[in-house]
């Protein structure tokens, strides 16, 4: 099937995508400009299709395993939060796992899903979590502008998804065999996110977490 090439969903840059060979019966470009690899809008699941493949996932906080799964994100974060800020998980999916984890360490936090539910909690927050979410954003520009809009001056953004590291390997790749993964980031494609949200990235672990100051504007 024929699939014309589109802008880039998170920098709108058009020139130079490069169709990449990867898994699934889905179609992939490769953005020069902010190295984001993206799966073609007209191959994306519907909301009903991803709900069906989410109830799937095994995200238990009784499961050590994947406890210490979320605690990649959670642990680097932690010398930079303190009790007395607010919180929100967006993206907690079915079950308020990362939440719940954070409690544990003093720490409020609200939860936020698209799909599962709460609503968006109304307030601003002094941290935002996003753990293995933003490899599912149809539409990764309005997701950070609604991250942003509920981020205080001064707060941590903490993102969880792993890297890509070129194309190279991308078609044998396991991470994008689950087909609600449809944007694949590197760190170059997070140093273009907090260029262009005026944030200053602080960590990052080399693969997949990294944390984000928003800077006072």
């Amino acid at each position: 099937m024929f699939v014309m090439q589109q802008n880039c969903p998170l920098c709108n840059h058009s020139k130079g995508l490069e169709a990449v060979e990867g898994p699934l019966d889905r179609h992939y470009f490769h953005c020069p400009e902010c190295d984001l690899i993206f799966v073609v809008s007209t191959d994306l699941l519907s909301v009903d299709e991803e709900r069906k493949r989410y109830v799937l996932h095994e995200n238990d906080i009784n499961d050590p395993g994947y406890v210490g799964f979320l605690s990649q994100a959670v642990e680097p974060a932690l010398p930079f939060l303190d009790s007395g800020m607010e919180g929100l998980d967006f993206g907690s999916g079915p079950g308020p796992a990362l939440s719940m984890l954070l409690r544990e360490k003093g720490l409020h936090c609200q939860d936020y899903d698209p799909v599962f539910g709460p609503s968006l909690p109304d307030g601003s927050f002094d941290f935002i979590f996003s753990t293995e979410a933003f490899e599912h954003f149809h539409d990764p520009v309005k997701e950070m502008n609604l991250i942003d809009e509920r981020l205080n001056p001064g707060g941590y953004l903490i993102v969880m998804s792993m890297w890509h590291h070129g194309l190279g390997n991308f078609r044998n790749w396991f991470y994008a065999r689950d087909d609600t993964h449809v944007l694949f980031f590197s760190l170059k494609t997070f140093l273009f996110i907090a260029s262009q949200w005026q944030y200053e990235l602080i960590l990052d672990d080399g693969k997949r977490v990294v944390i984000f100051r928003k800077k006072d504007r």
